[in-house]
């Protein structure tokens, strides 16, 4: 049997563009008629599932099509796990759980929602996709656009396929981009003055919190900074983006809903202006723990304790979860992480410092103290 290596043909070796972002988790699974297609699908849902990601199965340019009747492609593909739409001339939707029925099923919008979006068949679309052999074929036709990987029909090859996405989808995670937005739009009723102002005592830099704060990040995703609220901001920061609050939200809430409005298709980095002993290392720990399936990573001082949501990472899936907040009443974006798809890991204990926050000037008095001893 031929490996997977042997078969695969690389997808940007073959110079075609592509019609979606190349961050986007959408793949075209595409063959011939008796390729195999759903019976694939069908075989790798049950592992995909397991494995904590969301996934939404397109069958594009359905006519007629017959639903929800058991044997059906729909049917199969939706009780093996996977939410199951038909997009083109005739639409259709089935979800499991809570779903709105009345949002535009495009592309672009189920990636939003979904860890993995696969598009069974639209072999013509500039999307990425794998090629399936049908029994007789020795390799995908040219007519139908470039293709990642070529695989042919055997015993073996769902397994190959599986691997192929997982690695794929791997990569995909991690290119897309990460920006931070950093909350300095705070009263600061008990410190008496902006906290993003005050300046550090490090000897070895003359600088304000915040500037400290763009410091230490930008070694890690370069000027991808953003500033959240209004007041003054040291000259050398001026060329950042200022990000106007949301009107009808208030306190860190406008500043995420903000950021995601304005990018919507980039990680986050929600971080705010009072915590001057935040370190890259513990920025770095935070971006390490992105992975296919999860949303967002809120993590916890104590094992028994809140979540701490203004040193934290949300993917840009976690976009419409912040709305509903919004839509909620609630202004507290913890509760975001009471969502499955966050992590909320324990902070190393080497690295929680870096979430230690001070709010009135006596708070203020003892840090330095303990800095200078």
């Amino acid at each position: 049997m031929e490996t997977m290596n042997q078969k695969s043909i690389r997808y940007q070796d073959r110079q075609e563009p592509a019609l979606f972002a190349p961050t986007l988790p959408i793949i075209g699974i595409c063959g011939h008629s008796g390729a195999g297609k759903t019976t694939l699908i069908e075989a790798m849902l049950a592992e995909l599932i397991l494995r904590g990601l969301r996934v939404a199965v397109v069958k594009h340019d359905c006519r007629n099509p017959v639903v929800d009747i058991p044997g059906r492609d729909s049917d199969r593909l939706y009780r093996a796990g996977a939410d199951v739409f038909f997009l083109g001339g005739e639409q259709f939707a089935r979800l499991h759980g809570e779903g709105e029925a009345d949002f535009e099923f495009q592309l672009k919008g189920l990636a939003s929602r979904y860890d993995l979006v696969l598009v069974e068949g639209h072999e013509q679309t500039l999307i990425p996709k794998i090629w399936l052999l049908a029994e007789n074929e020795t390799e995908a036709p040219a007519e139908t656009g470039p293709a990642l990987a070529v695989f042919a029909r055997g015993e073996g090859r769902a397994p190959q396929v599986f691997d192929f996405l997982l690695q794929w989808l791997q990569e995909i995670w991690q290119q897309t981009p990460v920006w931070a937005c950093i909350l300095i739009g705070g009263r600061s009723s008990r410190m008496g003055r902006p906290k993003h102002l005050i300046e550090t005592e490090n000897a070895k830099e003359n600088s304000t919190w915040l500037e400290h704060t763009v410091g230490l990040l930008q070694p890690l995703i370069g000027d991808q900074i953003a500033l959240s609220g209004g007041g003054l901001v040291p000259a050398s920061l001026h060329h950042l983006p200022r990000l106007p609050d949301i009107p009808e939200a208030r306190g860190p809430l406008t500043g995420i809903i903000a950021a995601m409005r304005w990018q919507p298709r980039v990680s986050w980095l929600l971080i705010a202006c009072d915590m001057p002993d935040i370190s890259t290392e513990a920025v770095s720990w935070l971006l390490s723990q992105r992975r296919p399936g999860c949303w967002g990573t809120v993590p916890r001082l104590h094992e028994d304790g809140h979540v701490e949501p203004l040193l934290a990472h949300y993917d840009y899936r976690c976009g419409f979860l912040f709305e509903r907040l919004l839509v909620s009443g609630s202004l507290r974006i913890g509760q975001v992480a009471r969502q499955g798809k966050i992590d909320s890991p324990l902070i190393p204990l080497s690295l929680r410092p870096s979430w230690h926050n001070i709010n009135t000037p006596e708070e203020l008095a003892v840090s330095r103290q303990v800095e200078r001893e």
